[in-house]
């Protein structure tokens, strides 16, 4: 099927000026379908086989610590903030960069509901380490934090 782009039919006065042409387009010409193609003849979906009891543990990391991938975590001391999306790294470990630019990184357990989280920054002028306590539940933890430059701060996280 051909179809001339645009919204209103053509006639006589529409011919296109001195040097110009008209582009014509064919559905489906610029790669895939009108249309389902995942389906029998009468119009029915076909039935696909249910997946393997099995098949959702597999999909998990092996030794499933309960630990996200990622942390959102933001620090609260005298009226400010700071923030930092931590990565999980690997094992308990989780790699980030403040919002004020210091890089860090956190070892993060959890032992039911209580929380504890050590933090190392990078070498660099200002920055600090601390131990950050606290309880969670469900995707979300707050608590008190330690910090090596004398602060004692409040922090809340979620993931």
């Amino acid at each position: 099927m051909l179809a001339a782009i645009g919204c209103q039919p053509a006639c006589a006065r529409d011919a296109p000026a001195q040097g110009q042409d008209i582009r014509l387009a064919e559905g489906g010409s610029t790669g895939g379908s009108v249309g389902r193609r995942d389906k029998t003849l009468s119009g029915e979906e076909p039935s696909s086989p249910a997946p393997e009891a099995g098949a959702a543990r597999a999909a998990r990391p092996k030794g499933n610590d309960g630990l996200p991938n990622t942390i959102q975590l933001a620090e609260h001391w005298h009226g400010m903030s700071w923030t930092v999306a931590l990565h999980r790294a690997g094992g308990s470990t989780y790699e980030g960069t403040w919002n004020h630019g210091y890089v860090t990184k956190f070892s993060v357990s959890f032992a039911g509901n209580a929380v504890r989280m050590q933090r190392t920054d990078a070498p660099a002028v200002g920055a600090c380490t601390g131990t950050y306590t606290g309880s969670r539940t469900g995707n979300r933890a707050s608590g008190k934090a330690e910090i090596s430059n004398g602060a004692s701060t409040t922090w809340e996280a979620s993931w």
